[in-house]
């Protein structure tokens, strides 16, 4: 009997171990199970070894003392009470609530530069393509989202890359992760002193753009600028065709020889119709060619067309161009909010064709035009 004693209790203590071996935290029963689908199980009442509940391989165990509150926010996953009385079976609740794993979350874009790519326009008016510059806000290949786009036109004897080598891109960037600008994509064209610019600007240039890039192709979201040469472009392109721009910009402008009466009558028009784009005038203090933006100023100011005019510190060079990016850019994107950018790529609205006016010739003399307070203009 001593013996069959011993080997009772060693039996009895044996049991012991495994039971309590396979109620602890770890088991071979968890191996397989991934976090999102863990689960914190307690029973409602003290059951013996023999009566523990046996659960699946994506089930974890834990102790009978802990609380299944605190298992299940430690999990950070799904939460399913077992019931249990005496002499009965487990009973699994309804209650069951699951939290999305990580990779059910799509990663934050981290980029904080845009990126520029050269391209060149097919232009049939033109007869050669339109070698162009274009940037794209940081993240535009991974948000899906449409943009505002802005033309900006480079000045006499340049090329396209002029806006970039002063830095737009670098502007665009740090106000962009700031939030002072909404993103945006800057298209940067080059002008080969060929006046059929106009027409081609806008019957293959801006469709070209509307149908590659993701654009918000409507006057709201476009607005056109350029400096000295290309601020006589951008007031020309930008007044002709003010159902297409909603924002002019000329630092610095050059209105082109013979253009002034075209300039005034696109200024008329707009004033008469109520269609004038936002606009915005600079010029440097020391500029020694500053007759097209005081008579600009002036004319807006006759016909009563709202216009910001800034007069600052430098002359007629690149460094006063590039000190004032972040001003130029302000104005541009100072009507687009980022909230703008959350609707759906709109389909691009027809271009219409141009109107029957003349071109600008860039090698005709200046002359005064019969409008009060008349400055003739030149073009650089």
């Amino acid at each position: 009997m001593k013996l069959n004693r011993h080997l009772l209790f060693g039996l009895l203590a044996a049991l012991a171990v495994l039971a309590a071996t396979a109620c602890g935290p770890a088991s071979s029963a968890t191996e397989g199970a991934t976090p999102a689908s863990t689960l914190a199980a307690t029973s409602g009442a003290t059951a013996s070894a023999s009566a523990a509940p046996t659960l699946d391989a994506a089930t974890a165990l834990v102790s009978p003392t802990q609380d299944p509150a605190a298992t299940a926010a430690a999990a950070g996953t799904a939460t399913v009470s077992l019931a249990q009385t005496p002499g009965s079976s487990p009973a699994t609740s309804t209650n069951t609530t699951v939290t999305p794993g990580p990779s059910d979350t799509p990663a934050a874009c981290a980029e904080t530069q845009g990126q520029f790519t050269g391209v060149d326009v097919p232009s049939a008016v033109l007869g050669y393509p339109i070698t162009t510059r274009i940037y794209v806000p940081p993240c535009y290949a991974s948000s899906g989202q449409a943009y505002p786009v802005l033309y900006l036109i480079h000045g006499l004897n340049y090329t396209e890359e002029q806006w970039q080598r002063l830095g737009i891109g670098t502007a665009a960037d740090r106000l962009i992760a700031s939030g002072e600008i909404a993103p945006l994509i800057i298209v940067l064209p080059r002008d080969r002193d060929d006046i059929r610019l106009d027409p081609a600007f806008v019957t293959d240039l801006l469709p070209y753009v509307d149908g590659q890039y993701r654009t918000l192709a409507s006057a709201g979201y476009r607005a056109i600028g350029g400096m000295s040469r290309g601020g006589g472009w951008a007031v020309h392109l930008g007044l002709r065709y003010s159902n297409l721009f909603g924002r002019v910009g000329a630092d610095s402008p050059a209105i082109f020889y013979g253009d002034e009466i075209h300039v005034l009558n696109y200024i008329r028009a707009v004033a008469k119709n109520g269609s004038a784009p936002a606009l915005y005038l600079d010029i440097g203090s020391g500029d020694p060619q500053n007759q097209s933006a005081v008579w600009l100023d002036q004319m807006f100011t006759a016909f009563r067309l709202p216009h910001k005019y800034v007069m600052a510190p430098g002359g007629h060079d690149e460094n006063y161009w590039s000190a004032h990016l972040d001003d130029y850019l302000r104005f541009y994107a100072a009507a687009w909010r980022p909230a703008s950018l959350l609707s759906p790529t709109p389909s691009p609205s027809p271009t219409p064709s141009p109107s029957p006016s003349r071109t600008p010739s860039a090698t005709r003399t200046p002359r005064p035009t019969r409008t009060p307070n008349t400055t003739p203009t030149h073009s650089s």
